[in-house]
C-alpha cells in the first residue's frame, strides 16, 4: 500500500472496531439492564477496579515476555486463547445467539492460526477488540476508566522510552502476523515497512467511550470517539514520516479521547 492507502486503511481499522464495539457494548448494557447479564465487576464505580485491570495488564505482559524469551511457540497458542474468547463475546453480543456465535468464533480463530496472513490478523483483531472492549466498556464506570487510561497511558510511554520492553514484545510479536496488533504493510518510493498499532491502542478508547455512552449518553459518547479518531489520524499522519520509529501510540490517542469527552462536557454538560 502506498503512505496514503495505509492512512486510511488504518484509520478504517479503528472505525470498524469502535462501531462494532459500540454494537456490543449497547447490546450488553441492554442485557445488564434487564437482568440478563451481569457487568464483570460487582461495583463499576469502584476506582479500585482500575488498578486491578492495571496490575493484571502488568502480569499478563510479564507472561508473555516469558514465553518470548524461554519458549516462544506458547505464543501461538496464547493468541488462540484471547482470539476465540474475546471474538466469542462479540459474534455473541452481535447475533444474541449461541448457536450462531460459536461457529464464527471457532472459524475465525481456525482461519487465523491456520492462515496466518495480514488480512487474518487484521480481522481476528478487529473482532477480538471489539468483544474485549465491549465487556469491559460496560463493566466500568467513566472515573475508573479514566484512571485506567492514565495508568496505561504512563506505562505505555515508560515501556517504550524507558524500559524498552515493549518494543522488545513488539519485535517479537510481529516476526509473524499475529492478532495482538493491526498490521498494514507500506511501500513507498524511498522505504518499505509495515505499520503496527496494538490492540491496546483501539480497545481504549473504546472502553471508554462505551462506559461514557453508559453513564453520559450518545453525545458525550460521540465527541470522545471523535476526539480519539482525530487524534489517531494525526498520530498516522506524523509516524508514516518516520517509519520505523517506535512510538507510544496510547497517550496521543487517549488524550485526544479525554479532549472530546471534555468538549462534550462543556457544551451538554455532565
Amino acid at each position: 500500500m502506498t503512505p496514503k492507502q495505509t492512512f486510511f486503511t488504518m484509520l478504517f481499522i479503528f472505525l470498524a472496531v469502535q462501531a462494532i464495539g459500540l454494537y456490543c457494548g449497547y447490546q450488553y448494557l441492554q442485557l445488564i439492564k434487564t437482568g440478563e447479564a451481569q457487568p464483570g465487576f460487582g461495583n463499576p464505580e469502584n476506582a479500585y477496579n482500575s488498578l486491578f485491570l492495571f496490575v493484571y495488564i502488568i502480569l499478563t505482559t510479564l507472561v508473555i515476555i516469558a514465553i518470548i524469551k524461554y519458549k516462544k511457540s506458547l505464543l501461538k497458542y496464547f493468541e488462540m486463547f484471547a482470539v476465540f474468547f474475546a471474538s466469542l463475546f462479540a459474534f455473541e453480543l452481535l447475533f444474541m445467539n449461541d448457536i450462531i456465535a460459536l461457529p464464527l468464533a471457532i472459524a475465525l480463530t481456525v482461519w487465523k492460526v491456520r492462515k496466518p496472513t495480514i488480512v487474518s490478523q487484521d480481522v481476528a483483531l478487529i473482532f477480538s477488540v471489539s468483544g474485549a472492549g465491549a465487556i469491559l466498556g460496560g463493566s466500568l464506570g467513566v472515573f475508573p476508566v479514566l484512571i485506567f487510561l492514565f495508568l496505561l497511558s504512563v506505562y505505555d510511554f515508560v515501556s517504550v522510552f524507558i524500559t524498552k520492553h515493549m518494543v522488545y514484545m513488539a519485535k517479537a510479536i510481529t516476526e509473524r502476523p499475529m492478532a495482538f496488533t493491526a498490521a498494514v504493510p507500506t511501500r513507498s518510493k524511498k522505504w518499505s515497512h509495515t505499520f503496527q498499532l496494538g490492540g491496546g491502542d483501539l480497545v481504549m478508547p473504546l472502553i471508554l467511550t462505551i462506559a461514557v455512552l453508559n453513564k453520559l449518553g450518545p453525545y458525550h459518547a460521540l465527541f470522545t470517539f471523535a476526539g480519539g479518531f482525530i487524534a489517531l489520524a494525526g498520530l498516522m499522519a506524523y509516524v508514516l514520516r518516520k517509519p520505523g520509529e517506535p512510538l507510544p501510540a496510547l497517550p496521543p490517542i487517549c488524550a485526544g479521547a479525554c479532549v472530546g469527552l471534555f468538549v462534550a462536557g462543556m457544551l451538554f454538560g455532565v
